[in-house]
């Protein structure tokens, strides 16, 4: 009896160990969830970003319009994100994925079919991921501003978060893709792209060129440059403030997990941090020293800060948790230099880009890619494919890294050119993408959204 009694006890704590690590598992996976949907609200948070910075880097005629466009980014994102997005971008996680491109999981069908098998995680994984391709797809939407008709914009919208930038995404960040570090059979090294200065910044820079090329300037832009200056320099600098609070999501939160994470979201903080701050420094510098014919003003630029720090940050986001400190600085510094330069040339080219979206994410995306390969500390390197290397400038290294970077930007770059660049035309050749002119004159607030965004101006009109 005394041999029973033992043996029930036994039973008992092994049932209670087990639930034990049932709970504590579940714990771990409900503070990782929260985690994630705490980063993805910092992400989203950015759009408010991206619709004030645009506001008030335009004319005061246009900003209902810019504020409607941005916030149907996030509607026709969603949206398109849902239905084709995702599944593009990571499908099913089986050998039905190709190296190109997802499948499965159009509209979470397939989610819905696991009878309650998918977890909070992968439901707050899906939100995550949108968040980056409302992103990606309102980088657009300030390289256009002033003259993109509204149906363009949201056909253009719907394909860029429901094809174009998806396909990128499974290259780099699905364990498929052929250029995922995560892939064992990826090409060389596999790319590193923490958090999308390549997938998401330079994906949606390259786009925005293509889009104010194809578009064409505003009406009179080179003629008369100082009547396009923004109309609101606070507008600017709180927009500059909210992308910036938001990238708090945006890299730490890229972990996707703070148990056993924390020290690699923490140690992507302060780099974040120091990249953004040598950026807008550096900027602030370098446009009030540099000579005219070198795109200097001799004076403290606000306009060209804020877009030097916000260069900064696009310059640390695919790096962020592979650099050391003092490396982030150097990182934010060069990263003012390629915005300056992207935006010189965009004016040299008479390409009208309002935000200068090209210089600040698609240039400064480019030079966030390279740093990784110049920059990586070979112990936080990863690679599933060979052993982890470490950046060109870095103790250990071999190369491998670098001429992976090098090879990505090559191949992401081209697929972005051509796609938008298509898509682009076409809206152009059957006669939607751009407003009539009467309209762009009177301003789009007036010929489309039954008046100014400031009744005050309205009044003095019409006195």
């Amino acid at each position: 009896m005394a041999q029973d009694l033992e043996a029930r006890v036994k039973a008992l704590e092994s049932q209670l160990a087990l639930t034990q690590d049932r709970r504590s598992t579940q714990s771990i996976g409900d503070v990782d969830t929260f985690y994630l949907l705490w980063a993805s609200s910092l992400i989203f948070l950015m759009q408010a970003g991206f619709a004030t910075l645009s506001a008030g880097s335009i004319r005061s005629k246009n900003v209902k319009n810019i504020l409607l466009k941005n916030l149907l980014d996030a509607c026709m994102g969603a949206l398109a994100w849902y239905l084709f997005g995702f599944a593009f971008a990571f499908g099913h996680t089986d050998d039905s994925n190709s190296a190109f491109i997802g499948g499965g999981r159009f509209a979470l069908r397939d989610m819905n079919d696991w009878s309650g098998s998918a977890t909070a995680g992968d439901w707050a994984f899906f939100h995550f991921q949108f968040t980056f391709a409302a992103a990606a797809a309102t980088i657009v939407s300030g390289a256009v501003a002033e003259r993109c008709q509204l149906g363009a914009y949201l056909i253009y919208t719907v394909c860029i978060t429901g094809f174009i930038y998806p396909v990128v995404v499974h290259w780099v960040w699905d364990g498929k893709g052929f250029l995922s570090a995560g892939n064992p059979d990826a090409i060389m090294h596999g790319c590193l792209d923490f958090a999308g200065s390549g997938v998401v910044h330079m994906t949606g820079g390259w786009a925005a060129l293509m889009g104010a090329k194809i578009l064409g300037p505003r009406l009179g832009r080179w003629q008369d440059p100082g009547k396009f200056e923004g109309h609101s320099t606070p507008l600017q600098v709180i927009g500059t403030f909210l992308l910036w609070f938001g990238w708090y999501g945006f890299n730490p939160g890229s972990t996707g997990a703070i148990i056993g994470s924390a020290l690699v979201a923490a140690r992507s903080t302060v780099t974040t941090t120091l990249s953004a701050a040598a950026g807008g420094v550096a900027g602030l510098f370098l446009k009030r020293a540099l000579p005219p014919k070198f795109g200097g003003s001799g004076i403290y630029d606000i306009g060209h800060t804020c877009n030097s720090l916000l260069g900064g940050l696009v310059g640390i986001t695919a790096g962020c948790n592979v650099v050391h400190p003092w490396t982030a600085i150097i990182i934010g510094i060069i990263a003012a230099l390629f915005y300056h330069a992207g935006s010189c040339l965009m004016r040299k080219l008479q390409i009208d880009d309002p935000l200068d979206a090209f210089a600040v994410h698609g240039m400064c995306g480019v030079w966030g890619v390279l740093a990784v390969g110049l920059f990586t500390v070979k112990e936080y390197s990863s690679s599933a494919s060979q052993t982890p290397d470490a950046g060109l400038f870095m103790p250990g290294t071999e190369g491998r890294l670098f001429a992976t970077q090098v090879v990505a930007i090559l191949i992401e770059i081209p697929w972005v050119v051509i796609t938008s660049g298509v898509m682009f035309m076409i809206l152009k050749v059957v006669g939607i993408l751009r407003v009539p002119l009467d309209q762009e004159t009177a301003g789009l607030d007036e010929s489309k959204h039954g008046g100014s965004a400031y009744p005050t101006e309205q009044t003095a009109t019409a006195a």
